[in-house]
């Protein structure tokens, strides 16, 4: 389906106060209809006068909605109370990576198993991957993949495949003591094969090298397959879960 695209990428971010949380506008990154609105310091919690800020600033440069990225509850409480609605829900795991590392398979050595460098010429196969995985709502761009390496101080990006080709790729990233592991993506007919294994082993093992006390992850509650990945690599549910939310900007006023 074809779109009419406004000028490409654009980022807003407007001055805040010295207090306020840093956010950030740009497309969604499957959808140019579609307003992306990012908190970028973990945590944080954007408040009632500054989401009208981002609203109207969505609203001028054309987005029909504004969607919100993965928000943890006290931030999902506050756009909820501007007029947003969850549209999904992450369930949010943790691994003490200080302890002992649990039993676990360990992945296959074969050739169809190596885990290599993603490299930055990786990541237009990497998104197609991606998209295929997820589907075209959930599913990253070229643009978007980086700036999840991007996302924190140290990050880790790898993949399977031979040559060029991206079977399957892992974006994590480390902040202070805590690693993250950020984009776990398996293409569909590769499943069930010990290739999602694989990169979370090695992704793990670069955290515990670097020293890390803890890492994270976050999954869809229904994804099933990929939360018995993570509890059988030794990762436990938190309480928390994170929410996604979207206000649909053709209603109301500007």
């Amino acid at each position: 389906m074809n779109r009419t695209r406004r000028p490409n990428r654009a980022v807003s971010r407007p001055p805040a106060p010295g207090s306020a949380p840093r956010l950030r506008l740009d497309a969604w990154p499957t959808d140019p209809d579609v307003g992306h609105l990012m908190v970028l310091e973990h945590g944080a919690v954007p408040d009632e006068n500054e989401l009208a800020v981002w609203i109207r600033r969505a609203r001028r440069r054309g987005f029909r909605s504004l969607r919100t990225g993965a928000l943890f509850p006290d931030a999902t409480r506050s756009v909820l109370g501007a007029g947003f609605h969850a549209i999904d829900s992450l369930v949010l795991l943790r691994i003490d990576l200080a302890a002992v590392a649990p039993a676990m398979p360990r992945p296959r050595a074969d050739g169809q198993h190596r885990v290599t460098r993603l490299w930055a010429r990786h990541h237009a196969a990497a998104a197609a991957l991606d998209r295929q995985a997820f589907g075209p709502m959930w599913g990253n761009d070229t643009r978007s993949l980086a700036d999840i390496r991007r996302a924190t101080p140290a990050h880790w990006a790898r993949r399977v495949g031979p040559g060029r080709c991206v079977d399957a790729f892992a974006i994590s990233g480390a902040g202070g003591r805590t690693g993250y592991v950020q984009r776990l993506a398996v293409h569909p007919d590769r499943r069930r094969e010990g290739l999602a294994g694989a990169l979370l082993n090695d992704s793990l093992e670069w955290m515990r090298a670097r020293g890390l006390d803890s890492a994270l992850v976050n999954t869809g509650a229904t994804n099933e397959a990929a939360l018995e990945l993570y509890e059988r690599w030794g990762f436990q549910r938190l309480d928390d879960h994170l929410t996604v939310a979207e206000l649909d900007l053709t209603v109301g006023t500007p």
